[in-house]
This record gives structure tokens, sequence and C-alpha cells, in this order.
């Protein structure tokens, strides 16, 4: 029979013998699974998006949400917080590979000619030629046990005038299973790896939406901080109103001859004074927006970074007070929905189960192993004469011969065995034991401590909004205050029973009223993000969808 028909059939009757295992050709022979081995799940970089659609006039004009949607979609570090999570799930698909299936195939083919000494060789010079092929699957299934199946298919023909099959073609097909009794009877040793990496997948999208919410609330905080340096500006530039109507007053009186010329300069140093301070503000308003610029992705084209920034928010503008909890409602909400619980709650859990496998590795190891095999023969039969001279013709079988006597099973061999290994001292499991027991009670500490650390996060916030609405009430009252001081200084320095320099220091007390009532504004804002932080409603109602791989 041809070699190449042979070897063909060799392997079209190992497959029909693999037939009922896993992966078959339904699986591994279609395109879909080597585009799959050679193209895996992944991410890409994204492009800044989203800006164009708050461009109007030319001009960046954002507001609060605006503004946290795009550090979403753009933030450098927030995609790359994003990014975490499948280097995680790729930990999935490395702890499923104790199940992944193996199929080897070969041809072997050896000549050999020797000399030989002896007469039962059948040849002076003895002249073999051994072809064999072999087909191997090995797999564990998920439930645990382990299969083995092969089919080797071997030709040896030789010119020894003692075979009486020459060329002959021998096969044979194998299959056993063997199924651990004691230890690892329910495969935890393997499927424990595979539950850990799925719960570390879970712990670690946890993380990345805690460190992302942490992220947004700085980003807030940054945006309010540029709402703050815009607004100084207001507060300088009245400032530089007042200490120029000052001056200008101060020159006619010295025109008119009512001031001394030597006290001009104080009005003079005055305005200089606050000018300064107007620079300085704006330069920090501008320093501000560049910060902001970074959060979005507006600084990554020369287009973006000439684009001015419009911040439309107005930080007297208060949040509804409606949506602060009670301390003990707002501590229940935000035990339900911190991830940062969730996270520390499914340490534990890795920990009880890691328990769970070294108890098992404690346990002796008993294998039940079953077995079976059927071979074939057949080949070229040589005409023999036998002791009472009767013959035996000759005749000819080929592959298909021997595939037939092994299909119909016509030579069988099965038989089943037991391996009992009694692990005397096992420290590793012991120590292991031990280790997962000292790592639970330390997580639960953790979990603890996360719980404390949510109940101060909580109670701050709340404090801080108490605190900066009682900050706002009493920096309007000095504002008022400082106004009507600035008034009536004012009226007393015409009537002149002060001098200049107690109406500069009213006006001076004055912006400082401003900038303290600014800064209660702002400071309630901040407050009210880290509340939305403490109970973990920030980033509701911006979109926000932590991408999670595909766990396959």
């Amino acid at each position: 029979m041809n070699r190449r028909v042979v070897a063909l059939l060799t392997i079209r009757a190992a497959l029909l013998a693999l037939a009922p295992l896993p992966m078959l050709a339904q699986n591994a022979l279609v395109p879909g699974w080597f585009k799959e081995r050679f193209n895996p799940q992944t991410t890409e970089v994204r492009q800044v998006q989203g800006l164009s659609d708050h461009i109007v006039d030319g001009k960046l004009h954002l507001q609060l949400k605006d503004f946290l949607e795009l550090v979403l979609q753009n933030s450098t570090d927030v995609n790359l917080t994003r990014v975490d999570v499948f280097n995680a799930s790729d930990q999935i698909l490395a702890a499923q590979a104790v199940y992944d299936p193996t199929l080897s195939l070969g041809f072997n083919t050896l000549r050999s000619i020797a000399p030989q000494s002896s007469q039962i060789s059948g040849a002076s010079t003895l002249s073999t030629l051994t072809q064999n092929s072999f087909l191997n699957y090995q797999q564990i299934l998920p439930q645990g046990q382990t299969v083995n199946a092969g089919f080797d298919a071997a030709k040896n023909s030789t010119n020894s005038a003692f075979n009486f099959l020459n060329p002959n073609i021998a096969s044979t097909m194998n299959f056993s299973v063997t199924q651990s009794l004691l230890q690892n009877r329910n495969n935890i040793l393997r499927s424990a790896p595979i539950q850990i990496a799925r719960t570390q997948l879970r712990i670690t999208s946890s993380q990345s939406e805690a460190h992302i919410t942490d992220l947004v609330a700085a980003a807030a905080g940054q945006y309010w901080d540029a709402i703050r340096a815009r607004d100084n500006i207001g507060v300088e530039q009245q400032t530089v109103d007042l200490a120029q109507k000052s001056y200008e007053r101060d020159k006619k009186a010295l025109d008119l001859g009512a001031l001394a010329s030597l006290d001009i300069f104080q009005s003079q140093t005055q305005v200089a004074e606050r000018n300064r301070d107007l620079v300085a503000a704006r330069y920090a308003y501008l320093q501000a927006l560049d910060g902001l610029r970074r959060l979005i992705g507006a600084d990554l084209t020369v287009e973006l970074r000439r684009t001015e920034l419009v911040l439309e928010d107005d930080p007297s503008v208060l949040p509804d007070r409606a949506t602060i909890l009670p301390l003990e409602d707002a501590l229940a909400a935000a035990n339900r929905v911190r991830p940062e619980l969730d996270a520390a709650h499914r340490r534990v859990t890795v920990d009880d189960l890691n328990a769970r496998v070294a108890r098992n590795l404690l346990l002796p190891r008993v294998d039940l192993t079953l077995q079976a095999s059927v071979s074939g023969l057949g080949g070229d039969q040589v005409a023999i004469v036998g002791p009472l001279g009767i013959t035996t013709p000759a005749s000819s079988s080929g592959f298909g011969t021997t595939l037939g006597q092994v299909w119909a099973f016509n030579y069988p061999s099965y038989g089943a065995g037991v391996q009992v290994t009694l692990p005397l001292h096992s420290r590793s499991a012991q120590a292991q034991l031990a280790d997962s027991l000292v790592n639970k009670v330390r997580d639960q500490y953790t979990e603890r401590q996360v719980e404390q650390q949510i109940v101060l996060d909580v109670k701050q916030a709340i404090d801080s909004l108490e605190l900066a609405d009682a900050s706002i009430d009493a920096a309007k009252q000095a504002r008022d205050l400082a106004q009507k001081n600035v008034e009536a200084e004012q009226q007393k320095y015409e009537l002149g029973s002060i001098t200049a320099f107690e109406v500069l220091d009213s006006q001076t007390r004055l912006a400082t009223a401003e900038s303290a009532l600014l800064n209660a504004y702002v400071g309630y804002q901040e407050a009210y993000v880290n509340y939305q932080r403490a109970t973990a409603v920030l980033l509701d109602g911006l979109g926000m969808v932590l991408e999670t791989p595909r766990a396959r």
C-alpha cells in the first residue's frame, strides 16, 4: 500500500477514535480558532474625544459635569487605570491552561542493515525497514479526570526467512482515564486558581473604580480651584478700582493744595501693590487652566492648546441640600456601594479558598486508573509448508484489515489500577494552611480598616459641609460689614477726621472679606465633591463604564 495513503489513513482513524473527546475538528480546525489563538482580545489607545462638542465660537465652554465627563474619557491617568483589568483578565486565561489539551503526532522511519552470526536471524545480512506513525491526545477534564488516548500504526519489512508476515502492519488504539478518589477528588487543586483569578478580576475592577473615583474627585477639586483663581481676579480688580479711586481723590486734593506732596505716595503705593496682585492672580488662573487642559487632553494638539477655556460655573450657586443624607443613612449607602469594601470582602473569600486547597493537600492521594486497548495486525502472508506437508497459501492484507480488527475489538486488553500515595510529612501544605489562616485574619482586619475609613470619610465630609455652610454665613456678614466700613471710612476721610491710611486699611479689609467669601463658596463646593466621593455617588450620571474584558 502507498506509504502516503497509510499515513493519511492513520491520522483519519485516530481522529475518529478521539471523536468523543473535546476539541474536535469543529473547534480545532476552523479558521476562527486560529484567529483567536494568534489575535487575542486586547485594548487600544483611546484618542481624545468629546472636546469639539463643547467648542462654541472658538472657545471651549465647560461646566463641572462636562469637565468630569471629559476627564473620564480623556484623562491619561484614568485610562491607565482602566488597563489594569485587562491584566487581571489575562490571569484567568493563564489559570485555565491546566485544561489545555495536547495533541501530538509523528512519523518515524528506520532502515537497519547488519551482519548476523546466528541462523535464527533468518538471513546472513539482516535488512529491516521500520515505519511508525502515532497520534496521542491528552487532556484534563473540568471534572478532574485525566484522559489519555492514542493510536499507533507500524509497518515492518525484513529479509528474514522466519517472518511469515512480511511486510506486516500492526496498529494499536489505547485509552485510559485517571480519577482522584481522595486528594483533589473535587478537582479543587485545579479549579481554585481559576476561581481566585476570577475573584481577583472583580477585586481589580473594584480597585480601579475606587482609584478612578479618587482621580475624578481630585479633578473636580482642581476645577473648583480654577474657579477660585478666576473669581479671585474679580476680587483683585475690585481692590485696584478702590485704590485707584482713593489715589484720584488724593491727586485732586494735592492739586488743590489740601494734601501734602509726600502723602500722595501712600495711595500710589497702594495702587501699585494692588496691580501687582492683579497680575499675579491672572497668571495663577492661566496656570490653573493649563492643569485642566492636561486632565481633559486639551494639551495634546496645537489647536486645542490655543483654544480659550471658559468655565461657566458660579461657586455661589450651591447644590441642593436635600441630596445630603443624615450621617447614618449616608453611612449605610456608602457601605452598600463603596468599591473598596467590596474588594476587601472578596480578599477574605480568596483566603477561605486557599485554606480549602491547603486542607485538601493534607489528604492522602488515591488515584484510580481505567485503561483499555485494542490491537490489529495485517500484512503479506508468506506461503508456509507445515510439518504434515500442509501448505498455507500466500495471502495479502493491508492497513484496512488492521483497522477492521481494531474497530471490531478482536484483540482487546483492559484493566484497572489503584495507586495510593501517603504524605508522611506535609510541611509545605501545613505552612500553606497556616499562611492562609493568617492572611484571612489580616484581610479581616483590613476589611474593618476600610469600614472605619468609610465612617471617617463620610463623617468628615458631612462635617466639612456644615463648616462650609457656616463659613458662608459668617463670610457674608463680614463682607457686608466690611463694605459698610469702607463707605464710613471714606466719609470720615472726606471730612478730614481720619487719614488716608485708615481708608486704605478698610479697603484691604474689604478685599480680605471678599476673598474669604469666595473661599467659603469654593470650600462648600469642594466639600460637596468629597461627600459625593465618600458616598460613592460621584460617578453617577457621568456615563462611566469600567470596561471588563470577556473572561473565557
